[in-house]
């Protein structure tokens, strides 16, 4: 998962400038194409929401990059699309975003069906 051009800045100024900043929640998104750097191409419509997640592995190595994994499961209930990218926030809704990435393989779905991510299948990297 990419970091975001938000976060990017705030781990600058977090390690270089002294400027604290903390994320006190988390918020997985679905997008129907790359996210890039600010969050663009989100789901939108009824059932779609974000998710509320709580819970990472601690942080272990994948290669030479850090990363921290799901714990629980994600079930995105979805209107009927195709859905390429994953992304976090740190809010429900607006808020900032914090990266994105590619699913392992796009997901065609009809209108209230889910898009499921498994426990550990969602890395967040630092390389």
């Amino acid at each position: 998962m990419a970091f975001s051009a938000y976060l990017d800045q705030k781990i600058l100024e977090k390690a270089f400038l002294e400027q604290d900043f903390q994320v006190t929640e988390h918020w997985c998104s679905l997008h129907t194409a790359d996210p890039g750097k600010t969050g663009q191409a989100e789901a939108f419509g009824g059932p779609y929401t974000r998710l509320s997640l709580a819970q990472f592995t601690a942080v272990d190595n994948d290669g030479a990059a850090k990363r921290v994994r799901n714990v629980p499961p994600l079930l995105f209930q979805v209107p009927a699309g195709t859905y390429t990218h994953i992304g976090m926030w740190d809010a429900a809704s607006g808020g900032n975003f914090l990266g994105g990435g590619a699913l392992s393989s796009p997901a065609t779905v009809n209108g209230g069906d889910f898009v499921i991510v498994r426990e550990n299948d969602l890395s967040i990297l630092q390389d």
